[in-house]
């Protein structure tokens, strides 16, 4: 791999380019954005680079350095991870012990860390200070999704790189390459920002059942029969784990807005490119204003879901919004009334 192939990332590779080639390397970076989309992998190349034999095309991935980095095995570049659900003071008082002595003359010793947002308090205060007094030549990467829960002070002390979402046709296209379904290819380029994230999701056993079983859940909607909410405990909560629930959000959002633009009458734009027929039956028995209804549904639906609910009730909540608003809460949850 060389910066080349850390794709859609172009401004935040060529300001790397052009810090090592004026010689200005800060001694602490910040890699943030949303997962998948290269973080991790830039800053594997920029270690390389910063240690590369060839300096004139670094990195140059055929050097001894280059080759040892890219196989996980160089003495002074480290990668921190969460131990368990954070990384913790005795894993960065470790990282200074074994940084403590003094690395050959041509080695920038390198310390990644891979989600950063999960330092414990005394990790972060003593990273902290490693960062502001290093005792040998190293530069830090800080990797985070959240970059609003780094302390300020740990902030204050890196430069700052934004990595951007990838457009979803970028991992389309990447996905349908490594020979997963086009259509799943599509709608999970529409759902996650990263190659790795989107082919993983497309991949899993339940994405292909809960889009299409989703599909069939918003075409019995309309009717403003029980059914729907009937399904909330049969369907969605007996066969799906409670985190999948925002999966089945996304994926009816996305939906949503392809019946949308099916009544509209947008060509060309649809994520569910293999359900044709579904679109065009489903967006006939839905009008403009219970669409848009439809989509705010979901959206505080999904919000919800954020917070200490049961997701029982966001769903129903939802669908009974959906069919026309709190009027039918007392018949529609009729049917749950006897199951306490």
């Amino acid at each position: 791999m060389s910066f080349a192939e850390i794709r859609g990332q172009d401004q935040v590779m060529q300001l790397l380019k052009n810090a090592l080639k004026n010689e200005r390397v800060a001694h602490a970076y910040c890699f943030a954005g949303p997962e998948g989309v290269g973080k991790k992998k830039a800053a594997i190349e920029w270690a390389k680079a910063l240690n590369c034999e060839n300096q004139d095309q670094a990195p140059c991935d055929h050097c001894r350095s280059c080759r040892r980095i890219g196989n996980g095995n160089h003495p002074d570049i480290t990668i921190l991870e969460p131990d368990g659900s954070s990384i913790k003071i005795g894993q960065v008082r470790e990282l200074q012990r074994r940084f403590s002595f003094s690395p050959p003359d041509e080695v920038t010793r390198v310390v990644i860390l891979h989600q950063a947002e999960t330092l414990t308090l005394q990790a972060a205060n003593s990273l902290l200070k490693f960062l502001e007094e290093p005792v040998t030549r190293m530069v830090a990467v800080l990797i985070t999704e959240q970059i609003h829960s780094l302390l300020p002070t740990i902030l204050s002390r890196c430069q700052l790189l934004r990595f951007r979402p990838l457009p979803p046709a970028w991992i389309e296209s990447s996905l349908v390459d490594t020979g997963v379904d086009p259509a799943y290819a599509r709608i999970a380029a529409h759902l996650v920002s990263g190659v790795e994230a989107a082919e993983k999701l497309a991949r899993g056993d339940k994405f292909a059942p809960v889009c299409e079983r989703m599909i069939r859940w918003m075409g019995e909607i309309p009717s403003g029969k029980s059914n729907p909410l009937v399904e909330i405990q049969t369907v969605w909560l007996a066969d799906f784990d409670p985190g999948e629930m925002n999966l089945l959000l996304d994926l009816s959002l996305l939906w949503l807005r392809d019946l949308l633009h099916e009544r509209l009458g947008v060509i060309g734009d649809s994520v569910f490119v293999g359900w044709k027929e579904s679109r065009q039956h489903q967006a006939s028995r839905w009008t403009l204003s219970s669409l848009l209804n439809g989509m705010d549904a979901v959206i505080q639906a999904r919000q919800a879901l954020a917070g200490p609910v049961q997701p029982q009730a966001v769903l129903e909540r939802m669908v009974l919004s959906m069919q026309g608003g709190p009027k039918h809460v007392v018949s529609r949850r009729r049917p749950f009334q006897t199951s306490g």
